[in-house]
């Protein structure tokens, strides 16, 4: 690693961009975790709310598909700020910049004894010296002169990627952090009881875009079948719902996810899965004797 001189380093790469990367079905990596151990109002990594070009775990024409991470608009040299207190590191340098990460300190204690996750930030043309960083601080500046933007988001040290709508709740920008995941607000019982919804929709430099189709999967808790269950029904706003009433007697303790469809990118793999977890898994969860995740409730 070259030593650093001055707090923050001036170092400015020639850049090649990588050639696009079809990704296809039936890839088993433990890629994608829920929501991180600590849910905190996390600050804004750029000096504005700018745009999303890619959500987490979202299907997109290239590159990482679906997406470990979240891109943010950035041009080259932009600030990049610390997102919560933390410890700065360097993770490695490759043509693309620096790439580093932010261990969170989650109770502002100034000691690492919290549950170990991270916020990493990927393509910087430099950042500052490996150390303590409070919320908003200045830790590097963006890079990637051929492609410039940000990509950051809340890791394990393995990174396995977690949500991140639910560190952004807290603020109306990126629509309460709805423009940061794939899917978000998860919810059971509403608006009325035995009824799962979820929030779900793409968004890239070009727009947002309704998936176009949202296909919910049951079964009986300790049981391995999964039921197919058709698609949800679309109330608005991106929010799908399912009626679970009739399909289960009162007690019944049932397990669920959903396979959201993103439309237009041919050969690539199109899903996102609520909750994540593969690479890539087989659209049919009944085709493979991985365990996929799943939400877990009880019929009313």
């Amino acid at each position: 690693m070259k030593s650093l001189k001055k707090l923050i380093c001036s170092f400015i790469f020639t850049i090649t961009l990588a050639l696009p990367i079809n990704a296809y079905a039936y890839s088993y990596n433990v890629v994608f975790d829920n929501v991180p151990p600590s849910i905190l109002n996390w600050g804004c990594p750029s000096p504005t709310w700018a745009g999303i070009n890619s959500k987490w775990e979202q299907p997109r024409p290239v590159g990482t598909n679906p997406h470990q991470g979240v891109d943010v608009q950035s041009s080259y040299g932009t600030e990049v700020y610390a997102v919560w207190n933390g410890w700065l590191s360097l993770l490695w340098e490759d043509s693309t910049g620096y790439n580093v990460q932010l261990k969170i300190d989650a109770n502002n204690n100034g000691v690492q004894d919290d549950p170990t996750y991270y916020c990493r930030y990927y393509h910087l043309q430099n950042y500052g010296y490996p150390g303590y960083y409070s919320k908003g601080s200045l830790i590097g500046h963006s890079g990637y002169s051929s492609a410039p933007h940000l990509h950051f988001g809340g890791t394990y040290s393995s990174a396995k990627w977690y949500r991140n709508e639910t560190q952004y709740r807290w603020t109306s920008y990126w629509n309460s952090g709805r423009e940061v995941d794939s899917f978000s607000r998860v919810l059971w019982n509403t608006p009325s009881t035995n009824r799962a919804s979820i929030t779900a929709y793409f968004k890239d430099e070009n727009g947002y875009y309704q998936p176009s189709e949202v296909r919910l999967y049951h079964r009986r808790n300790g049981t391995s079948a999964w039921t197919d269950g058709g698609t949800m029904t679309y109330s608005g706003s991106y929010v799908y719902t399912y009626n679970f009433s009739g399909l289960y007697s009162s007690g019944t303790t049932i397990n669920w996810l959903v396979r959201i469809k993103r439309s237009g990118l041919g050969s690539v793999y199109p899903y996102a899965w609520a909750p994540a977890k593969y690479d890539q898994p087989d659209p049919n969860p009944n085709a493979t004797s991985y365990t996929y995740a799943y939400y877990t409730n009880t019929i009313q």
